[in-house]
């Protein structure tokens, strides 16, 4: 069969539930892909019948009462460039929720989700696509491997990645409308253990708080010895990258400052600069204007 005529047949198992499909209950979550992709009651949009995903894809779920995460596994094929990297923008009922970055091979999106229990639109839209070879030709975004709702734990922290670790200077770990933080007052420490010597880089899920006057503020990564390494102007709550020089081995220590803030909020002793929601790290691909360095 070519590349030409099996994508036909795969889009009309995709596009057409008339071609045998028979209407299904909505399920949950999708762990045995591609098999669960021939429900016809998801509502496919830019999935194909073998898990690959177009630039953009959206499918129908069924979101369970109680406190819940949105978990999105999946790979990202190497096709030619070694440093292919990109982020992809999850949304949830056409609501964007957050952005992820993504390198080649496997990658897990974790994402809380508040709400009331029922169908829910999940969308995924890729920065970059890249074109199956051997006479496939489809361009695709990824290949997913489980898409679903799953019980929300109940030590789940803000730190999403391996060898990233809170020192001191955080608030506890507080969570309103199924939304997990912690707040800052300032010189927040983190302590990262890398394998490789070079520059990481950090994505940060940060909202300005009323000790900043809930405006715009210059957050700045220190390292041990106080010097600034980089920066991102926070305007509201949103994802930054910052990249970070790391040395293997040992624990590489850096703070999250503001200067200035300090405004006290009426009924709270505590100073609330900041908000993290979400912390993860992946070594640096290629080079990044974010980065600013002093």
């Amino acid at each position: 069969m070519t590349g030409r005529t099996w994508l036909l047949a795969f889009g009309c198992a995709l596009l057409l539930p008339s071609c045998g499909q028979k209407a299904n209950q909505l399920p949950s979550q999708l762990s045995h892909i591609p098999g669960d992709l021939a429900n016809s009651s998801l509502a496919l949009s830019g999935v194909y019948a073998d898990g690959w995903t177009g630039k953009t894809a959206a499918l129908n779920l069924k979101q369970p009462a109680g406190d819940q995460v949105l978990v999105v596994r999946g790979m990202v094929p190497k096709v030619g460039d070694s440093d292919y990297s990109g982020d992809v923008a999850v949304s949830v009922d056409n609501r964007l929720i957050d952005r992820h970055s993504f390198r080649l091979g496997d990658f897990e999106i974790v994402e809380p989700i508040g709400g009331q229990s029922g169908t829910r639109r999940i969308g995924l839209a890729f920065s970059k696509v890249q074109q199956l070879p051997r006479g496939d030709d489809r361009v695709v975004g990824a290949r997913l491997t489980f898409v679903g709702f799953e019980q929300a734990k109940a030590d789940a922290d803000v730190v999403r990645s391996p060898g990233v670790h809170l020192g001191s200077g955080w608030g506890q770990l507080e969570t309103f409308k199924n939304q997990t933080f912690r707040w800052v007052n300032n010189d927040a420490e983190l302590q990262i253990t890398a394998e490789k010597p070079g520059d990481l880089g950090i994505s940060l899920t940060v909202e300005p708080g009323p000790g900043v006057a809930a405006g715009p503020f210059l957050l700045k990564v220190l390292d041990s010895s106080g010097r600034q390494v980089a920066s991102a102007l926070i305007g509201k709550r949103e994802t930054v990258r910052l990249f970070v020089p790391v040395e293997a081995g040992g624990a590489n220590e850096f703070h999250l400052h503001v200067d200035g803030g300090g405004k006290m909020t009426p009924g709270d002793p505590r100073v609330l600069n900041f908000r993290v929601f979400r912390m993860e790290a992946a070594p640096l691909t290629g080079n990044n204007p974010q980065r600013t360095s002093s």
